[in-house]
């Protein structure tokens, strides 16, 4: 059965978590909702529409549409990232939704060729880079068992990743906040300027071979994707 999210269950929010590890451009908190369709252009074209209007320009978030290429066995074709600067934009933007004409209209496209399949509210924990430079990524799904010294292996590996050239954009580790299951708890993600930098890696360098069996026993990865930029709105 077709369905659509409700956007007002974000109005209350938890806030305890990890400083970012620097001023990256990757906002603090971002709803992702996932779904399946088969008429991208009907989708697309209501949220072109959307963009046009004055209920957009006042609404704080910036909104971006991802292509999910490669994804495995999920039944996914495509997510919509909200990104927010804080739970204060994020409240007040979802609010605003709910008295614009224009995502009515946006909805009730949604309604009719979309089937959504998850919603998730994320946390950065660190991120680095201009993510909005980038047009592919590297997406890991994760479960992980003991979230502080996972963060404590990401940074040392980040830091050595780009020490040695291997990060080509924008990078970041996720906490769900809301919408977490026992498959996955945090997301990570790589990014480059083009599907063909993003896939021009070589072999893994020596920090993350040594990354990989530090947090070998407190992390599962649960899924690997590769998806694409489709829009920013």
């Amino acid at each position: 059965m077709k369905k659509i999210v409700l956007w007002t269950f974000l109005s209350a929010v938890l806030l305890s978590g990890v400083t970012n590890a620097e001023e990256p451009s990757v906002p603090q908190f971002a709803a992702i909702f996932q779904m399946s369709t088969t008429d991208q252009a009907a989708v697309a074209g209501a949220f072109s529409q959307f963009a046009k209007s004055e209920c957009r320009k006042s609404i704080p978030a910036a909104i971006r549409i991802m292509s999910e290429f490669f994804n495995g066995d999920e039944d996914v074709t495509h997510s919509i990232i909200w990104n927010f600067e804080d739970a204060q934009a994020m409240t007040s933007s979802f609010a605003a939704l709910g008295q614009c004409r224009e995502w009515a209209d946006v909805s009730a496209s949604l309604t009719e060729n979309a089937d959504f399949k998850s919603q998730q509210l994320v946390r950065t924990l660190i991120a680095g880079g201009d993510y909005t430079k980038d047009t592919a990524y590297v997406v890991w799904q994760l479960n992980i068992a003991d979230e502080a010294a996972y963060v404590s292996a990401y940074e040392k590996l980040m830091e050595a990743q780009i020490e040695g050239n291997y990060v080509n954009g924008a990078y970041g580790l996720w906490r769900v906040q809301g919408g977490a299951n026992s498959d996955v708890t945090h997301i990570a993600f790589a990014g480059a300027e083009n599907m063909e930098t993003l896939l021009s890696g070589s072999d893994p360098s020596k920090a993350f071979i040594a990354f990989q069996k530090k947090v070998a026993d407190i992390r599962k990865v649960h899924r690997m994707n590769i998806n694409a930029v489709l829009a920013d709105l």
